[in-house]
């Protein structure tokens, strides 16, 4: 541990040799700041605690560490999030292409009335007639119960605003003067919907949006 203090050896504490040690490694605690001191003081005595295993293959950095510097790469790197599309620093990155989606589909489009509410404990109240799209994806799927009332989607070419309490099946867009119909899909993030930027909306961060996804929701790999 350089760092982080949560598993494995201290600098000073790690054993002189494993017989037959194949890789020693370690975790960057604050690689999601890039000037934030800590990084450079545990590159440095990774890099010395290494010295005592020839050898053994190196590894430090994660998804932030690929970006701070050929010197944090060592012998083998450890990208996550990133190839992901989410950006280390919990915000989009210029060298970081969206590759996760998350698709959705409108299952019911209605008209509500000015004055009546959507949603449960009356989540939203219509302050002019709205155009509703009902989507098939809530917190059973992944879709944070945080998204209710920043989120935004993707549909039918515009970003639209999530209105009422996403619940455990289904979350309501406001649609009003789209053309939508039941069948449609409705990106929650993706290439038009910056995961990241969909994490600050809900709240969090983008690795609790991927690692959210419920094994219900079908993957679809594309090569």
């Amino acid at each position: 541990s350089t760092g982080m203090n949560r598993i494995g050896f201290r600098p000073e504490d790690a054993p002189e040799m494993f017989e037959g040690l194949e890789l020693v490694l370690t975790h960057l605690a604050c690689a999601d700041e890039p000037s934030n001191p800590l990084n450079r003081a545990q590159r440095d005595a990774f890099a010395a605690a290494a010295q005592r295993y020839p050898g053994a293959t190196r590894s430090l950095a994660n998804s932030g560490g690929c970006f701070l510097g050929s010197d944090f790469a060592f012998d083998v790197v450890r990208p996550g999030i990133c190839l992901y599309g989410g950006g280390p620093e919990g915000r989009p990155h210029e060298k970081i292409a969206p590759v996760a989606s998350l698709i959705a589909q409108a299952v019911q489009v209605r008209d509500v009335p000015a004055g009546e509410t959507v949603g449960y404990a009356q989540g939203h109240k219509a302050d002019r007639p709205l155009r509703v799209a009902t989507v098939g994806a809530g917190y059973a799927d992944g879709v944070l119960r945080s998204y209710s009332p920043k989120g935004q989607v993707f549909i039918a070419g515009e970003m639209r605003p999530i209105i009422g309490r996403v619940s455990m099946d289904v979350l309501a867009v406001d649609v009003t003067g789209l053309d939508v119909k039941a069948g449609d899909p409705v990106e929650i993030y993706g290439p038009n919907r910056v995961i990241d930027d969909a994490a600050t909306a809900a709240g969090t961060i983008s690795y609790e949006l991927l690692t959210s996804i419920t094994p219900r929701v079908p993957r679809v790999y594309k090569g």
